[in-house]
């Protein structure tokens, strides 16, 4: 589905963060935001995804404008620290993005499934304090990819790792994401990265009036 944020603008306290940003994503098409760390990528996506209000314009999905500040089952995001349940095993953390619609069985086949793609096929019983960094944000994309989503946001999801593993994890995630035709909206201010991942790349200062290079305290 075709992603729009039109005239966008966010304010947190007295910091007006951007202003006038407008934003296309075609369906199925990867696009990489490169910017500096602290110039408000992550806050684009936080109200990209509605877990940040939007003081001024819109967002829309197929040219449906979305309520402002409210999350969308078909649109998901993915963290820059993988965010899972230590006291639940790999496969029960990739199983808690199955619809509620979906029998136990299912969930057991498509949990196996996912697993196999991402390359962590015999990780089912494993815990999660034992994952290395890659590991841990494969589970957290395994499980986004259990949702089904039509719209994956990505804050930076392999700043963790090495150069190659994160060259690695960019390929194996852009074979998913064009599998399945999910638009996505990538942030990084690694170029190899954006290269690797994405159909195309969209530099910060071009998005927004005002676009700011400064770095503001708790953003990433």
């Amino acid at each position: 589905m075709m992603f729009e944020i039109r005239n966008g603008a966010v304010q947190l306290g007295d910091w007006v963060v951007f202003e006038g940003l407008n934003l296309s994503v075609e369906p199925g098409e990867i696009v990489s935001i490169l910017g500096p760390s602290g110039c408000g990528k992550t806050t684009l996506l936080r109200a990209s995804c509605g877990l940040e209000r939007l003081k001024e314009g819109q967002r829309l999905l197929n040219e449906e404008v979305l309520e402002n500040a409210t999350i969308v089952p078909t649109i998901t995001m993915l963290f820059q620290q993988p965010v899972l349940y230590p006291h639940l095993n790999v496969a029960q953390n990739i199983g808690l993005g199955a619809p509620k619609t979906m029998s136990k069985m299912a969930v057991k086949q498509r949990v196996n499934e996912v697993l196999l793609s991402i390359g962590l096929a015999d990780f089912q019983r494993r815990g999660t304090a034992g994952l290395s960094g890659g590991e841990a944000q494969r589970v957290a994309f395994g499980r986004a990819l259990m949702q089904e989503p039509t719209v994956m946001l990505l804050d930076e999801p392999f700043a963790s790792v090495d150069v190659k593993r994160r060259l690695e994890l960019s390929a194996m995630t852009r074979s998913h994401l064009k599998e399945r035709n999910i638009t996505t909206v990538h942030v990084t201010h690694d170029m190899e990265e954006a290269k690797t991942l994405s159909d195309r790349i969209v530099h910060w200062h071009e998005l927004a009036v005002g676009a700011q290079e400064g770095v503001l305290d708790g953003e990433k």
